[in-house]
């Protein structure tokens, strides 16, 4: 017996219901119950008590950074010398070390301006009354406390800053 033949009309009739059933397939697929256990999600947990149930909405999945395969032996490219990775890593952490210690410096300056401009602001704040205070002693009160608390937050940055000085030694240069 021969097999029936297909004729167009057919033909799409039957692609499209097979590309209908996988997009069914897919979309079962792509709504299995995902479960967030500690810092951890997933769809097969190891244990449902001790995890929760997640609504269903859509997953985002961002890929880390592939680690490079440097260095495998390979002659260096002309113009480009052979760098030893143990003394690049060196110069590396002291680069680092150096730019850690630049941005607490920084910090620390722009900290001690803020104080310097605040504690001037404050020993003139107690003779000067604004327009808005003149009738009300309470508002002048209440900016000094605040100017007054901003002032101590400072000095204790000032000194955090200083403390993470101290633990960074300046750079050495050969």
């Amino acid at each position: 017996m021969k097999p029936p033949t297909l004729n167009r009309y057919d033909a799409m009739r039957a692609m499209a219901v097979a590309v209908g059933g996988l997009c069914v397939a897919w979309s079962v697929q792509a709504q299995q119950s995902v479960y967030r256990c500690g810092q951890e999600y997933t769809n097969a947990p190891r244990d449902k008590s001790r995890c929760q149930l997640l609504q269903a909405q859509a997953v985002t999945v961002i890929e880390g950074t592939r680690p490079s395969m440097g260095g495998t032996g390979s002659a260096p490219a002309e113009g480009r010398t052979k760098i030893d990775p143990a003394k690049a890593e060196v110069t590396t952490q002291k680069d680092r070390d150096a730019q850690a210690r630049t941005i607490v410096v920084t910090e620390l300056e722009k900290t001690q301006q803020q104080h310097a401009q605040m504690l001037q602001e404050y020993k003139q704040g107690g003779m000067v009354l604004w327009s808005s205070e003149s009738r009300e002693q309470a508002k002048h009160q209440e900016r000094m406390a605040v100017l007054k608390a901003a002032i101590e937050r400072a000095e204790r940055d000032m000194e955090s800053l200083q403390r993470e000085l101290a633990r960074r030694p300046a750079p050495t240069h050969p």
